[in-house]
This record gives C-alpha cells, structure tokens and sequence, in this order.
C-alpha cells in the first residue's frame, strides 16, 4: 500500500532526492522552502504538495518555525490497475504542472481531510484499516484529477490524455529495459511513433529529455547495488546498463 509518515525537514539545505513512487504530502504546521528541481515553492500550513516518479525534491524547513508534514507513498501500479487516468495528476502533461497544488478552498479542504484521514486510520491500526486507506487513497486521487480538470480546457485536457496514452507504455518498457541498449530509434519502431513525436512525449510526461530519463533510472539502480550487493563498481556499472 505504500508508506505513511511525519517528517520535519533539516533547517539546512539537504540535497535533492528521488524515489520510485508517487508521493502527496501535506504541511500540518510551521514555515519553510520545498525544492524541486530548479523550482522553489514557499511552504506554510495547509499547503499539499504532489511528487512524481522520480523527481528530486527535497523540503527544507524555517528556523524561527520549522515545518511538519505528514506525507504518502504509494506505487503508481496501484493506480495504473485502477483507472490509470488517475496517474495523470502527477505526470507533467502539458497541464502547466505545479508540485504545489492550487484549487478552490471546497476542493483544497476536501484533500487535506481526506490525507488527515488516512493518517489517523494508520495511527489507530482498527479491523480493516488497510482497505479503508486504500479507499481513501482512490478517493484522493479522484479529486486530485478533477482539480487537474478544473485548470486547463476541455481541448488542452483530451489532448494530454491522448499523449499520455501514447507514452505510457513507452514508459512501461523503459523502467522494465533500461539496463539494455535504448535509443529513440528502437523505441519509435517498436512503438510505430516518430523519435521526436516520442522524446516530446516523454519530456512532458517526466520533466526529463529520454537520455537524462534513462540516466536516472541506471543511477537509481546502481545506488541500490552498492548499498546492498557485494558486486565490484566495475560489475555494477554493467549491471545498469553503463
């Protein structure tokens, strides 16, 4: 299902991280600076913020008023055998994508309920906890989507959709076969799409060019090994797709 947690940030700057799964975290108190990226958004209580696969961020909080936040993981395959439309919310197509999210205050208050919710059914562990969070959980997406919806037109919203169900098992394929040779040319073939229709594809979907997308993926791996392998740099290197 995925993890559930409090967390204050280091008042320092920490460097960015990234991880395999979708992440929505909420600020429950205090002041501070998230950092995705090159972007910088201000964080102050209420603020929710969503994290796409992959994407390095880090939170760093206020001296004076040090932030806390209670955040979410969970597995975007959780949502792909669902109804994938609800990964669209945290993919960058072309919605004028923001990692802090924006709405009306209707909207905006039904999610932070809905993610105090699912903390509170972790904390008391009752009979059936882990359905009822994961019931939350599809409820939070579903208005995650429609707060996406609400932003753009109806045109700019079918057209993404469309996209994304072009790249998405272009996706799919790269996370399963990034330790091989890839290229653009092998990927428009398989996929019968230009190499520039596919590395626009991909730039919206991730924020990353094809290679740098493929680059993370082969780090990620590689740091995995050498925390818990006993394989040479040499055999890892090669083990990732270097």
């Amino acid at each position: 299902m995925g993890a559930k947690f409090k967390w204050v940030p280091q008042t320092v700057l920490e460097i960015q991280h990234h991880h395999r799964s979708f992440e929505i975290g909420l600020c429950l108190s205090g002041l501070g600076v998230f950092h995705f990226g090159n972007r910088t958004y201000p964080i102050a209580q209420g603020h929710t913020f969503i994290v796409n696969v992959l994407e390095n961020h880090i939170a760093q909080a206020d001296e004076d008023d040090p932030c806390e936040f209670v955040f979410i993981n969970f597995d975007p395959e959780l949502l792909e055998k669902e109804e994938p439309e609800l990964m669209v919310p945290f993919r960058y197509y072309p919605f004028h994508f923001s990692n802090l999210l924006k709405g009306d205050m209707e909207s905006m208050t039904r999610l932070r309920l809905i993610i105090q919710h699912m903390w509170e059914e972790k904390e008391r562990m009752a009979p059936g906890f882990r359905t009822a969070i994961k019931s939350l959980l599809l409820s939070l997406c579903v208005e995650l989507l429609r707060l996406s919806k609400q932003e753009i037109s109806s045109s700019k919203w079918n057209d993404g959709l469309r996209n994304y169900e072009h790249i998405r098992p272009v996706l799919s394929y790269i996370t399963e076969h990034y330790q091989k040779d890839l290229d653009l040319l092998q990927l428009g073939r398989l996929f019968h799409l230009s190499q520039s229709h596919i590395s626009r594809l991909i730039l919206e979907a991730t924020g990353r060019k094809f290679k740098n997308h493929l680059l993370t993926l082969r780090i990620q791996h590689a740091k995995r090994l050498l925390a818990g392998s006993e394989q040479s740099v040499t055999e890892i290197c090669y083990d990732c797709g270097f």
